[in-house]
């Protein structure tokens, strides 16, 4: 029976592994050609779920492979975060500078357009040697000739064993208790890390519920979207406080460069409002995506949504326990049944 367990598992390890290797080989050839931010956009997503499905799985592999592939696709999901954010960033710029079309505030931002679009560029530059990585190390294909034979074995083996049911019930609720952890700490709206970490949490609980859909249907994607809709607000939050926090480190910096080239700081002054008031802007869109936050994250606290989603994930093990009991009772044999008194009798 434990070998069946385990074949079950590593079956539907598998065929959640090789979607995400399918994933990120169809947008490889895109990302390196840097033609379309949708393409990075895409593999991140790819590689990022991957590694929550090998952290998952981990007891599938040798240590030492595991090892070794968490550590490519890691140094993958890095390198495309560094392009990814300053894509995202170039796209708001781009997407906002209406806004400071005045002459006094469009210097700033034109020039916050330039550095991040030079900065871009460069970071092309590590993506490709990550990309090389990859294939030098063979990664991808190494997992999908792990996968090869487990995916052939899928027809003949029952996939929805207590066992894979409990790695799911044991890998969701881990991660659904670390999201609700960070309650009290995001109260405060001060308290950046906190917030930037259940962001985290929330897109690592996620993709979980994800990797495991298959095993509890429709029932589950209302909790999905739910966690979508928390992970997304924090997310903006947290790339307001990233132009916050960046904007007075990019004005020094320029400063310095100013400084190298002029021998004095004065061009500088036609850069300041433009950034000061974007930056501004971005204080306003952060408050607002956090008072945001705090209603749907309470009322997902008022619903007892969290509790439902626990219910959920503990109703096939209570099952696969009443079965268990069953089978273990004293069934009454023939002949005893029929000699058996009754209480009418």
């Amino acid at each position: 029976m434990a070998k069946v367990s385990a074949e079950a598992i590593n079956v539907y390890g598998a065929k959640i592994i090789y979607e995400h290797i399918s994933a990120m080989q169809a947008e490889l050839e895109g990302v390196l050609n840097s033609e379309d931010i949708e393409y990075v956009h895409r593999m991140r997503v790819a590689s990022r779920r991957l590694r929550s499905s090998l952290g998952i799985f981990r007891d599938c592999f040798p240590k030492k492979d595991h090892k070794q592939y968490t550590k490519d696709i890691r140094a993958v999901t890095r390198s495309l975060g560094a392009a990814r954010d300053l894509d995202v960033q170039i796209e708001l710029l781009e997407k906002l500078k209406p806004k400071f079309a005045d002459p006094r505030l469009s210097p700033g931002v034109n020039r916050l357009e330039l550095r991040l679009k030079q900065q871009r560029q460069e970071a092309q530059n590590q993506v490709i040697k990550s990309m090389k990585t990859l294939e030098e190390d063979e990664t991808l294909r190494n997992l999908a000739r792990w996968a090869a034979p487990w995916l052939e074995k899928a027809g003949d083996i029952y996939l929805y064993s207590p066992a894979l049911y409990e790695l799911a019930f044991s890998s969701i609720r881990k991660q659904l208790q670390e999201m609700l952890s960070f309650d009290e700490a995001v109260r405060v709206e001060t308290n950046v890390a906190e917030l930037h970490a259940m962001r985290i949490s929330a897109k690592h609980l996620r993709y979980t519920m994800e990797i495991f859909d298959s095993l509890y249907g429709d029932e589950i994607k209302p909790f999905i979207n739910q966690t979508k809709k928390i992970q997304d607000l924090l997310g903006s939050i947290h790339d307001s406080d990233v132009w916050m926090a960046m904007i007075p480190t990019f004005i020094k910096e320029e400063e310095q460069r100013i400084l190298t080239y002029f021998g004095h700081s004065r061009p500088l002054r036609r850069l300041l409002p433009g950034l000061k008031a974007f930056a501004a802007n971005r204080g306003m869109s952060r408050a607002e995506d956090y008072q945001s936050f705090l209603v749907i994250w309470d009322k997902s606290l008022q619903d007892d949504i969290w509790s439902k989603l626990d219910e959920l994930i503990n109703a096939p093990l209570n099952i696969a326990e009443a079965i268990k009991l069953l089978q273990k009772m004293e069934i009454p044999g023939e002949d005893e049944s029929e000699n058996a008194v009754t209480p009418e009798q």
